[in-house]
């Protein structure tokens, strides 16, 4: 790619990164361009160069990627974890092989305002382990002093360390199966499957790894002896019983989070649709036995009747998970309603509602944003 070369990928924004000193929404995917600015940085030992773009939200702040001589076709880099103004990125070794691996990848610690970009040894060839991207987490700690943790061992890295070390971790009592067990059709599933890591933080660097339908795993990675503690989460609501067996990417109904309000505490919401079945061609069965003849023919209609949310917060572990899930907030669909008087609504309101002067969004259809590059 020539220095000149600016990518279609990277949609117009400011050049100014003064958006940088507060809270961005960031695009976990890197385009490729060469668009240097007072971030742009670049590793000793690669001729990569790693720039962020901040924008003010609800605009997404992004990272470019220029590597001249790499054309990137079937995959780019991506972010891999991210604390405080600490970035771990991926960098694909050859950009064209649509069958990459682990040891494919280089990795990269980044600090935009420092302009400081670091390759770090793969996992994969040191300690032939591979990062999960899902479960990964960075802590920044004060001096610049940084850690890079992987699951399901503890694969870790540091500021002041050469290479990847392993240490494995212990766990004093299984829990989720006394609040979510499950049948036995299905117990041969993965016992903690990780969704998303989230690093809280504090003294002992605390790290929460979180599956989303069943529960989270948190570890002081910091201690001499790591040790995990397992939360449940709460019970999922009836209508996701099926999509918890069916295993269904949890994502589109339930995530967890840090309280942006009370840093010591986490929050975490499901999203549950209501359905009703109605039987289509509802002939009575004559006796039983035409009954079991013809059960599995039935054919039924999902009727939509609209969805309701629930919040839940926790505070951060300091002893036992029993009753350690306080519920927050439940919205019910049916509850909410749009004012036509708010004028950043009128173009919706008049979609609606005809121009109704108050409008119930019951009945309207729901989907699930996916962000991705043009």
């Amino acid at each position: 790619m020539a220095a000149s070369t600016v990518s279609s990928w990277v949609p117009p924004l400011p050049e100014s990164s003064a958006a940088a000193s507060g809270l961005v929404l960031l695009d976990r995917w890197c385009y490729i361009a060469d668009l240097p600015n007072s971030t742009t940085a670049e590793s000793t030992t690669s001729t990569g160069l790693v720039t962020f773009r901040a924008a003010h939200p609800p605009l997404v702040s992004h990272f470019c990627v220029h590597c001249p001589g790499l054309d990137f076709r079937s995959i780019g880099p991506k972010i891999v974890a991210t604390d405080a103004d600490l970035v771990l990125l991926r960098v694909p070794v050859d950009p064209d092989d649509s069958a990459i691996e682990g040891s494919d990848w280089d990795y990269f610690v980044y600090r935009p305002r420092a302009q400081w970009l670091n390759l770090l040894p793969n996992p994969h060839r040191t300690r032939n382990r591979n990062l999960d991207d899902s479960a990964t987490a960075l802590i920044s700690r004060e001096g610049g002093a940084w850690y890079a943790f992987g699951m399901p061992s503890l694969l870790s890295a540091s500021s002041d360390s050469k290479g990847w070390i392993t240490k494995r971790l212990s766990l004093d009592e299984f829990h989720r199966d006394k609040v979510i067990p499950l049948p036995r059709a299905i117990d041969d599933r993965l016992y903690h499957e990780t969704g998303k890591t989230i690093t809280i933080g504090g003294e002992h660097g605390t790290v929460a790894w979180v599956d989303l339908w069943r529960g989270i795993f948190f570890c002081d990675v910091l201690r001499e002896r790591p040790r995990l503690q397992d939360v449940p989460l709460p019970e999922p609501a009836r209508g996701n019983w099926e999509r918890l067996l069916r295993q269904n990417d949890p994502n589109y109904v339930r995530d967890v989070t840090i309280s942006r309000n009370n840093k010591d505490s986490i929050k975490y919401v499901e999203l549950e649709f209501l359905t009703r079945q109605q039987l289509l061609n509802a002939t009575p069965p004559v006796s039983y036995t035409d009954w079991v003849r013809n059960n599995n023919s039935r054919k039924y209609l999902v009727i939509r009747e609209g969805w309701k949310s629930t919040t839940w917060n926790m505070a951060i572990l300091v002893g036992s998970w029993e009753g350690c899930w306080h519920r927050d907030c439940v919205v019910d669909v049916k509850d909410v309603s749009l004012e036509a008087s708010d004028p950043c609504l009128s173009d919706l309101m008049a979609i609606l509602s005809s121009k109704t002067a108050r409008t119930n969004i019951e009945g309207t259809s729901s989907s699930i944003p996916h962000p991705k590059h043009g």
